[in-house]
C-alpha cells in the first residue's frame, strides 16, 4: 500500500467535470479515453455510482457513451449490498479508468472508507498503473484534498433518494431539481459545505462554479466564503460545462461546443451563465482578499496548485452529513473499517511541499487556520 510514501506520487492521470454527465458528452469522451493510451475496445471502466446510491439509470447517462464504443463497463455497486474484498479488489485491478457519479460526496467517501475500497483506489489511481481518476460534480471532488459540496442538501440523502426513484421526482443533476426556484421565497434552506476527498490532488475542488442550486445561490460567491474559512487551499472552480484534465504533469480545460459558461468574450465572470465554460483558479492574496483569474486552456500544474498549510475540518458539518444521511449499509466482518488518512487532509506537514519529482510547488500560506 501506498500510505508510507514520503511524497505524492506524479504523472497522475484524471477528467473532472462540472456535472456528472459531462465526461459521457461525445465531444468529451474521446479526451478521456486518450488518457488511457488503449484502443477503446481494451478498456476496461469501473463505474463507482455509491454517491447515487448505485441507481441504474445515474450509471446509464454517465456510461453509455464508453459502452457504445465497446468499452467493458463494470458497475461496482456497494450501498445497499456488501461486496467481498475479493470482488471490490478484481474490480479494481481490471480499471484502466475509475468513473465516480456525481451526487452526495460526503456518503461516498464514508462508504469507500468503510469497506476498505479507498486504499484499493489509492493503489490503483496513485501505484504504477496510473488508472484514470473520473468523474463529475461529486465524481469529481472526490479526488482532491477537498471540495466545496452540497452534501447536507436533503435532497441528496439516500433515503430521498432512493424513495424518488422512478418517479417524476428522481432528476438527473443536469436537470431543473439543481436549478434556483423562480422567487426567492421558495429558496430551500440549506448551506453548502466543505467536504473531505481522497486527497490524491491538492485543491478545493468547486464544480457547478456557475451554477446556483435550489438554495438559490450562487455556488461562486459561496466559495469565496469558504476559502475564507480555508485560506492556505487553492479552489479549483468548474463550471457546470467545463472540465480540468490532468496528464502527467500538465492540464487542460476541455468544454463541449455551443454549452453555456461564465466566461465572457471580455474575459469577465458571468453568473449568470452568458458566456462559454471555464475553470477558475482562486486563492486569498496577502490581505486575505479572494482573488480570482482565470485558469489558462492548458500548462503545468506546478503552475495553479500548491500544498496547504493547514485544513481544518467542519465538525458540526461532518456531523450532520453522518447524522441526516448516515451510511447504514450492509457490512462484511472482513471490512478493514478504519478511516484512512488522505495526503492532504486534516494537518499538512511542511516536508510534502514537493507534488511531483523534480518540480517545486508554493508551499503556500504560513498563517494556519485556527
Amino acid at each position: 500500500m501506498l500510505h508510507g510514501i514520503k511524497k505524492p506520487p506524479s504523472n497522475l492521470r484524471g477528467a473532472f467535470a462540472g456535472c456528472g454527465t459531462l465526461l459521457n458528452h461525445p465531444d468529451m469522451g474521446p479526451h478521456v479515453l486518450k488518457l488511457t493510451g488503449k484502443d477503446p475496445k481494451d478498456v476496461t471502466l469501473v463505474y463507482l455510482g455509491t454517491a447515487s446510491y448505485d441507481l441504474p439509470e445515474k450509471r446509464i447517462n454517465q456510461t453509455s457513451w464508453y459502452s457504445e464504443q465497446g468499452c467493458k463497463v463494470i458497475a461496482l455497486d456497494c450501498v445497499t449490498v456488501a461486496p467481498t474484498t475479493a470482488h471490490m479488489s478484481e474490480c479494481i485491478d481490471s480499471a484502466d479508468i475509475i468513473l465516480v457519479s456525481g451526487g452526495n460526496t460526503s456518503f461516498a467517501i464514508r462508504r469507500w472508507k468503510r469497506l476498505g475500497m479507498d486504499r484499493m483506489i489509492e493503489e490503483a489511481c496513485l501505484g504504477p498503473r496510473k488508472v484514470v481518476m473520473a468523474g463529475g460534480s461529486a465524481g469529481a471532488i472526490c479526488w482532491w484534498s477537498g471540495g466545496h459540496s452540497d452534501s447536507i442538501d436533503p435532497d441528496s440523502y439516500k433515503e430521498a433518494k432512493l424513495s424518488s426513484h422512478g418517479t417524476e421526482t428522481d432528476i438527473d443533476d443536469e436537470k431543473s431539481s439543481d436549478e434556483a426556484p423562480e422567487e426567492d421565497t421558495n429558496s430551500k434552506e440549506w448551506d453548502y459545505i466543505r467536504v473531505d476527498g481522497l486527497g490524491f490532488i491538492p485543491g478545493l475542488c468547486c464544480p457547478h462554479h456557475d451554477r446556483v442550486q435550489s438554495n438559490g445561490i450562487l455556488r461562486a460567491t459561496d466559495f469565496d466564503t469558504m476559502l475564507q474559512r480555508h485560506p492556505t487551499e487553492v479552489g479549483i472552480c468548474i463550471d457546470h460545462n467545463a472540465a480540468f484534465f490532468i496528464e502527467n504533469n500538465e492540464f487542460r480545460v476541455i468544454y463541449p461546443e455551443g454549452l453555456e459558461g461564465s466566461l465572457m468574450e471580455d474575459g469577465s465572470f458571468s453568473g449568470d451563465r452568458l458566456g462559454k465554460p471555464a475553470v477558475w483558479i482562486k486563492e486569498l492574496d496577502d490581505e486575505k482578499t479572494v482573488t480570482c483569474r482565470l485558469c489558462p486552456d492548458s500548462g503545468k500544474l506546478k503552475q495553479l496548485l500548491k500544498m496547504p498549510v493547514d485544513i481544518t475540518q467542519s465538525i458540526r458539518n461532518m456531523k450532520i452529513a453522518e447524522k441526516e444521511n448516515p451510511d447504514n449499509g450492509p457490512m462484511r466482518k472482513s471490512y478493514p473499517g478504519f478511516r484512512a488518512k488522505s495526503f492532504f487532509g486534516g494537518n499538512i506537514v511542511r516536508d510534502f511541499v514537493q507534488f511531483f519529482e523534480g518540480e517545486d510547488f508554493d508551499e503556500g500560506d504560513d498563517d494556519s487556520e485556527q
